[in-house]
């Protein structure tokens, strides 16, 4: 797995933060955006998972900070034009990191579409995105273990599975359970120190090989 820091370019001054390259390694981990986030595996008639499908929403305060950025015509709030072009922009920053999604399927890494829809509204204000990603071949849903991660594995942004109904199943066989797997980051530090210093450090568009131990996965677990 490469990792880049998502120092998005969604506007010039949110996620363009700048980190003091002289800090200590400690002094990056922790996130600067919180996300709120359900997932929902979609099954095909053959019991195949087909699609993945997230709800995300936005910490208070990042959203706000988008009104100041993205309110062009100073009325306060975020209307649908305005919404628009935030969707334009995250759609492609966000593509350039997978939309914070891996899936796996044994050792075997999964590919998935563009998503389609990919919409982004404002509710209670948090900005909300909602995505679909098709996979680009069904996947069976086995003893080999089929999984999905979304997460930031740089911990800028931490995205957290909601507390209620966070994961969901859905088409044919919907009667599978998972489990989720979070990183150990004493151990990780303990394993390679440097290798933390540098996923919370990297500049915009520094390249940074970690390993899926570094991300939170959602492991299912299917009838046959």
């Amino acid at each position: 797995m490469t990792v880049r820091k998502l120092g998005l370019a969604w506007s010039g001054a949110v996620f363009a933060a700048c980190i003091l390259p002289l800090a200590p390694p400690a002094a990056f981990a922790h996130p600067h955006v919180w996300i709120e986030a359900n997932l929902e595996i979609v099954r095909n008639e053959a019991g195949e998972a087909t699609q993945i499908r997230h709800v995300w929403r936005f910490d208070e305060l990042f959203s706000s900070s988008l009104i100041l950025d993205f309110d062009e015509n100073g009325n306060g709030e975020l209307d649908r034009a305005e919404l628009d072009t935030i969707g334009k922009e995250t759609r492609q920053s966000l593509g350039e990191y997978n939309f914070y999604t891996e899936v796996r399927n044994g050792e075997a890494v999964v590919d998935f579409y563009e998503p389609d829809p990919y919409l982004v509204d404002w509710e209670n204000g948090r900005l909300i995105m909602i995505m679909a990603l098709e996979l680009t071949a069904p996947q069976k849903i086995g003893p080999q273990g089929f999984k999905v991660a979304v997460s930031d594995p740089t911990y800028y942004v931490a995205v957290e599975l909601t507390s209620e109904d966070p994961v969901k199943v859905s088409g044919k066989g919907a009667d599978c359970t998972y489990d989720i797997t979070v990183p150990d980051w004493d151990a990780l530090y303990a394993r390679d120190a440097q290798k933390l210093a540098d996923l919370f450090s990297a500049g915009a568009d520094e390249k940074v090989e970690a390993s899926d131990d570094y991300l939170t996965w959602i492991n299912f677990s299917c009838p046959s």
